[in-house]
């Protein structure tokens, strides 16, 4: 029968090899997230700097252009002041909706992942190979303990 004190001593250096694999593996998902996340931070606040930037000067752009259209809409159907300032200034804000929806379609192609791949091959690996040594400490306390010999000194 197998002593005490070796039992101990094998589940302790396997609770120490199963938590340094999963800080291994916690780490290497972290270095390889690190670089996405960065890039996504750069890619919303470029995102979000270019929305600003853009949006004001359409602003400006839009409103001349609002002002000449509804010049436009008061020779044209000859309608008065007020309708036409309404009608010209309506047209502008549905252009200002389709460029803001233009601006946000190009930002969300940014904010892409491509996940963990490394990370979840290694920790399939690491799996397998605990598994496979579970086993085989399995085959080797049942022989064990079936010939009452230890199986790493049979010939």
């Amino acid at each position: 029968m197998a002593d005490q004190s070796d039992i101990a001593e094998v589940i302790k250096n396997i609770q120490a090899d199963v938590t340094a694999i999963v800080r291994g593996e916690l780490e290497l998902a972290k270095a390889e997230l690190m670089p996405q996340a960065k890039a996504a931070g750069i890619g919303a606040g470029l995102f979000t700097v270019a929305a600003v930037v853009g949006l004001t000067g359409l602003t400006v752009l839009l409103l001349g252009l609002a002002f000449w259209l509804s010049l436009g809409f008061q020779v044209w159907f000859q309608l008065e002041l007020l309708a036409a300032l309404a009608w010209g200034f309506a047209v502008m804000a549905v252009l200002f909706f389709l460029v803001a929806g233009a601006i946000a379609l190009v930002g969300k192609n940014q904010l892409k992942f491509t996940g963990v791949t490394q990370a979840a091959a290694s920790t399939e690996a690491t799996v397998a190979a605990v598994k496979t040594a579970v086993e085989k400490g399995k085959d080797d306390v049942a022989a064990l303990s079936l010939t009452g010999r230890r199986p790493e000194l049979e010939p």
